[in-house]
């Protein structure tokens, strides 16, 4: 984001984006793991270069090489086996960065795959708002994310951002875990808007 104009890269870009990061999560969720640290910068992009012709029509593109975009989720530093949870060990240490952090794993209480939905959602309104969640001018340290996150308040929906992109995001970040959607919901949601 720190890259680009917001005006040159399409929602549709946008969405894909996070479509192919949401894919990334359903893979690790399928196999048992949890990410624990999804955020913006861990989704890299193979290209910007985007013919304009295409169907999905993301990005001034100044050659005709007509690469397609992928997002892949990376960074698996902070990922663990959810099947440990089967046994004596539950997660409940604070693992990954607090902007993106759901309440349950900011309180230090047992977590799930619904904390990294939890992220996806916050990753979701940097990306689709082509801003960051939590402007520095009012949260100026971070333990007012956590308070804010904690207190149930959530970011409103900015202007350039489509309804429907917004009420997934928020289905993503509800207070209760077991309210959110699950990584397969959201994935259907996002194809929706392609």
């Amino acid at each position: 984001m720190r890259h680009k104009k917001s005006e040159d890269i399409k929602m549709k870009l946008r969405v894909k984006i996070c479509l192919d990061a949401a894919r990334g999560i359903a893979y690790l969720h399928d196999n048992g793991i949890l990410h624990r640290d999804i955020k913006p910068d861990n989704i890299l992009i193979f290209s910007l270069e985007y013919n304009t012709n295409d169907s999905i029509n993301c990005v001034k593109s100044e050659n005709e090489n007509n690469e397609i975009v992928n997002g892949k989720l990376t960074d698996f530093g902070s990922s663990r086996n959810v099947n440990m949870l089967m046994t004596n060990m539950t997660f409940t240490k604070g693992i990954g960065t607090p902007t993106y952090m759901a309440p349950e794993v900011l309180n230090q209480k047992k977590y799930k795959r619904s904390a990294d939905i939890f992220s996806f959602g916050v990753t979701m309104f940097e990306i689709f708002g082509w801003k960051e969640a939590y402007p520095k001018d009012i949260f100026k340290y971070p333990w007012r994310i956590a308070e804010f996150v904690n207190s149930g308040n959530r970011m409103d929906k900015p202007e350039n951002m489509p309804n429907m992109l917004y009420i997934t995001i928020e289905k993503c970040w509800c207070q209760d875990q077991k309210e959110r959607l699950s990584i397969k919901d959201v994935i259907f949601a996002l194809k929706a808007q392609l």
